[in-house]
């Protein structure tokens, strides 16, 4: 980027010619004495080359493009002096000063634009004279003439920056772009011209499913399960919660919980365990679900099997306690020792098989366990000590699991059964979503400038190309109103963005 003078700070335009030249921010009036611009030439329009192409026999040629040729201006000028000493002098003072590549040009008639332009010759003078007349030339590669200022426009938030050249020639733009979150792509385009960076297809992270233990007790301590607090299987009328409980440690991660005492009342009654069911990572309990318990339910050491009866189930229920699945144990035959197992949906026993010995069990680490899985509508049970596997329906497939309750029971005044405890329960929730962030090409504050007089594009202040399109072309602004259009990632902030262009004429 260029930076200018005052052009006219020793002297007033009314002490300089017209055409007065003004070379790197000097003129050369100011810098030498008796000098002084008489005329210029090549500021004018430029002559074209146009290009044809001969179809075949077709008459005439068609045309292809036309392009500006090198511009060259040539400055026609006098220099006085009062010795061939002070010629010389001045003379090799103005050969220093417009020796230099690249040079800005700037005349007195239009100070607000500047040619680019590099010495080519200095024209001989008539030797031995003090009065001299003479010419040197600027050859000026790129042959138009740009303004002194920049423009400037922002694109305020919006997705669109509306740009006004005021120039006759068409003017590459420069855009500087700074990220205000993650983003995988800038798109820009400019009438029929696009410039993509980084990758459209790039997303901001995957969503995906996964199952998440909510819980998993092993009851040999207090893992804030709530005493008689529960909802318990439609066996009988009435199923009082009134027990005591105890927790008994087996190991280092082994033990069970039982009821110590039973209490009193006319039917099934006893402790009840309760767990509240925690809700996942994002707050949503589950719907589809698998659950998995150990439990002891036999007369193993007693010396009047035939005599004890006891109950133990472990209930799912929704957040109104209302139930979705039962599982139930029971050996409710007072002269001999007979086991049932029965399921509930809802209200309604659903299937049970009685008066065999085959659910008196003992559930140690690694032994038996039964599983409940409800997925959708459809609920599954399986009890892998006795080869039963069953599959039912339930009514509302939507139903969120909110507690799980375990009931240990004697009925009325009768023996209870000698071991009738839980010793391990979990919870697995299916279908927990979760979201992997994926990083992004673009992170939020990083910087992006497409220099566009050179079309190189730099991200955070370092030249990388290796991201940008293949079918991207410079970005340029054509006389007239046009609109700038900004596309970024569809999950991505639109980050702010800065055009600036220099205009320019023929």
């Amino acid at each position: 980027m260029y930076n200018f003078v005052d052009t006219v700070s020793k002297q007033s335009s009314t002490e300089l010619p017209s055409e007065a030249l003004c070379i790197n921010g000097v003129y050369i009036e100011n810098e030498i004495d008796g000098y002084r611009t008489l005329s210029v030439e090549g500021r004018e329009l430029l002559e074209s080359e146009v290009g044809n192409i001969q179809i075949g026999n077709q008459d005439g040629r068609r045309y292809r493009q036309k392009r500006d040729e090198v511009r060259t201006i040539q400055i026609n000028y006098q220099m006085l002096s009062n010795s061939p000493e002070d010629f010389r002098e001045k003379f090799n003072k103005l050969c220093a000063l417009i020796n230099n590549e690249e040079s800005k040009l700037i005349f007195l008639d239009e100070p607000d634009k500047y040619y680019i332009g590099t010495k080519e010759s200095i024209g001989d003078v008539d030797s031995g004279r003090l009065n001299v007349k003479g010419s040197f030339t600027f050859t000026c590669s790129d042959p138009y003439k740009y303004k002194i200022t920049e423009k400037t426009a922002n694109n305020e938030g919006g997705k669109v920056i509306t740009l006004q050249n005021d120039g006759t020639k068409p003017v590459p733009i420069n855009v500087k772009a700074t990220m205000k979150s993650d983003n995988g792509y800038l798109g820009l385009t400019l009438d029929d011209r696009f410039y993509q960076i980084g990758h459209p297809e790039e997303v901001d992270g995957k969503k995906y499913e996964v199952n998440v233990t909510l819980f998993d007790d092993h009851m040999w301590k207090d893992r804030g399960w709530l005493l008689n607090q529960g909802v318990t299987p439609p066996v009988t009328p009435e199923r009082l919660q009134n027990g005591v409980i105890s927790y008994t440690k087996e190991s280092a991660n082994e033990g069970y919980i039982q009821c110590t005492n039973y209490k009193t009342g006319n039917s099934w009654h006893g402790a009840a365990m309760t767990k509240i069911v925690p809700a996942d990572e994002n707050g949503k309990y589950p719907v589809n679900w698998r659950s998995c318990w150990r439990f002891d339910f036999n007369t193993d050491g007693a010396t009047d099997k035939g005599s004890q009866i006891g109950h133990n189930s472990v209930t799912f229920s929704d957040g109104d306690d209302n139930i979705i699945v039962s599982v139930v144990f029971e050996d409710n035959n007072v002269n001999s020792e007979r086991s049932d197992m029965a399921i509930y949906i809802g209200q309604k026993r659903v299937w049970d098989t009685k008066n065999t010995t085959k659910f008196y069990v003992t559930a140690r680490e690694g032994g038996p366990c039964v599983v409940v899985e409800k997925i959708g509508a459809k609920v599954s049970v399986r009890f892998s000590y006795a080869g039963i596997s069953k599959t039912f329906q339930v009514e509302d497939k939507s139903a969120e699991l909110r507690k799980v309750t375990w009931y240990g029971a004697t009925y009325k005044g009768y023996v209870a059964i000698r071991n009738n405890l839980l010793r391990a329960l979990q919870v697995v929730k299916y279908n927990v979503e979760r979201y992997e962030d994926i990083p992004n090409y673009f992170a939020s504050g990083d910087g992006v400038y497409l220099d566009g007089m050179f079309n190189k594009l730099y991200i955070n202040d370092v030249i990388n190309m290796d991201t940008v399109d293949i079918g991207s072309q410079p970005l340029l602004l054509p006389p007239g109103e046009h609109t700038l259009g900004i596309v970024t990632s569809t999950f991505s902030e639109m980050p702010e963005v800065e055009v600036t262009y220099r205009e320019r004429w023929i």
